[in-house]
């Protein structure tokens, strides 16, 4: 829905004073047009979208409807990141009324014998990593809140490290994930997670 009313409103016309109004220079619009596609496409997937390229086309609307208004804008950049802003956070207000209107299944009553044998597995699998994997793993997922941040950042060893952990976490829960399913297979009567792997 959204996107049909973003093809009758970004006319090819409006689009071009778009790029005018970056720079009289075609050249020039057209570098700064990628500048900004790029910078706030980066920041919507930074901030959790799923369809950050939607967002971006949205915030190119709003945008055009203001210029097309006669808005003055001094700076295209900043402006255009102000209203993608905007953008975000009425995307986030409308996920939020989805999720609290929609109806979720009760979940199916778990067989505890299969969730024992998972554990027991996963208990198997934690002590085959070696112990700097085990407290790297344990320390990201204990703590909540205000904690787990500073515990994440500790681990990372400030704000340049953080991407490395996320990158080492999710490749010791993938080598676990592996292993508790290998461990499963193997074990008579295997869970669920057999299935899956």
């Amino acid at each position: 829905m959204n996107r049909l009313k973003r093809e009758r409103s970004l006319t090819a016309e409006s689009f071009g004073r778009f790029l005018r109004w970056l720079s009289g220079d075609d050249e020039e619009a057209v570098s700064q047009y990628e500048t900004i596609r790029r910078k706030l496409v980066r920041y919507f997937i930074h901030k959790g979208c799923t369809d950050p390229d939607e967002l971006f086309d949205e915030t190119v609307d709003i945008v055009v409807g203001k210029i097309d208004a006669g808005e003055e804008i001094l700076n295209p950049l900043a402006y255009c990141h102000g209203v993608a802003k905007n953008v975000w956070r009425q995307s986030i207000r409308k996920s939020r009324t989805v999720s609290q209107s929609r109806e979720f299944p009760s979940p199916e009553p778990e067989d505890w014998t299969e969730h024992e044998q998972e554990l027991l597995c996963l208990e198997r699998c934690m002590n085959q990593l070696t112990s700097e994997e085990r407290e790297v793993v344990t320390r990201y997922h204990t703590s909540r809140g205000r904690e787990r941040i500073e515990a994440r950042q500790a681990l990372a060893g400030g704000k340049s490290g953080a991407n490395a952990l996320r990158i080492k976490v999710c490749r010791i829960r993938k080598d676990l994930r592996l292993c508790v399913i290998d461990c499963l297979k193997r074990t008579p009567g295997a869970g669920s997670l057999e299935a899956e792997g």
